[in-house]
């Protein structure tokens, strides 16, 4: 089968999967593959629909279609004008923010970028796990796998300020694994998980120890239907601990 047909049966598959538990993606949709994209894939919109870009490794790999469904979650919270989903807010906050810490490195601003993603993200896994659930295109065993692996148990040693935006990138990913495991009930078998971020943790400084289980609690926490004043209100806190965070000495 070729590469064209995987992505044709799965995209096709995933849609059904996607309308029998609800969640329907009515706008014009298209899969494209990028051999050279160095992470499995993202979704935009373009005129006249949405674009998922995939990875020539994620077509080649198991959950496939997981993916797609993964990436159909965030065009769904999109169409929904999900506060989490709404570009408009997200770019009134990161902007306002930006331009009070006068952020102007390229590592500053994929640090606030990625930070907002593992929001949109976790919001996008809320829908996308209850399609797992009904479907079976990815096992628990599989998410718990996929969660371990983002984790990250090496800190950088910080030689320089880019270096401890690296490092509370890092704990921001472990973060977001916990939470999710946490959130959609995922066994995290013999504190492997829990384990993996303590060693990472015991290599950072006080100042990241003591504000990890605030970024744990809020990503664990988030609400399903916020008010768009309310998320705008906690997104601008969230992002603000992590660029104080950075800040302290």
């Amino acid at each position: 089968m070729s590469a064209d047909d995987v992505i044709e049966n799965a995209t096709r598959h995933a849609l059904k999967m996607m309308h029998d538990a609800g969640f329907e993606v009515s706008d014009k949709l298209k899969v494209v593959v990028d051999p050279e994209l160095p992470f499995m894939g993202y979704s935009t919109k373009r005129s006249g629909g949405h674009v998922i870009v995939v990875s020539g490794m994620a077509v080649k790999s198991g959950p496939f279609e997981g993916l797609l469904i993964h990436e159909m979650c965030h065009i769904h919270r999109t169409g929904q004008n999900h506060p989490s989903h709404n570009s408009q807010l997200l770019d009134r906050v990161g902007h306002a923010l930006i331009h009070k810490y006068q952020l102007t490195e390229d590592y500053q601003i994929k640090t606030v970028q990625e930070a907002v993603n593992h929001i949109q993200d976790l919001y996008a896994d809320d829908i996308a796990f209850r399609i797992f659930e009904k479907s079976g295109a990815f096992t628990l065993d599989q998410a718990f796998e996929f969660f371990l692996d983002w984790i990250n148990d090496e800190a950088i040693k910080p030689r320089s300020v880019r270096d401890k935006w690296l490092n509370t990138g890092i704990m921001l990913n472990n973060c977001f694994a916990l939470s999710n495991l946490k959130r959609h009930n995922i066994k995290d078998i013999d504190n492997q998980a829990e384990r993996k971020v303590q060693k990472f943790l015991s290599q950072t400084n006080d100042a990241v120890k003591k504000e990890f289980l605030y970024f744990k609690n809020f990503m664990t926490g988030l609400k399903e239907n916020p008010t768009e004043k309310q998320f705008e209100k906690d997104l601008t806190e969230y992002l603000t601990k992590i660029i104080e965070l950075i800040k302290q000495d």
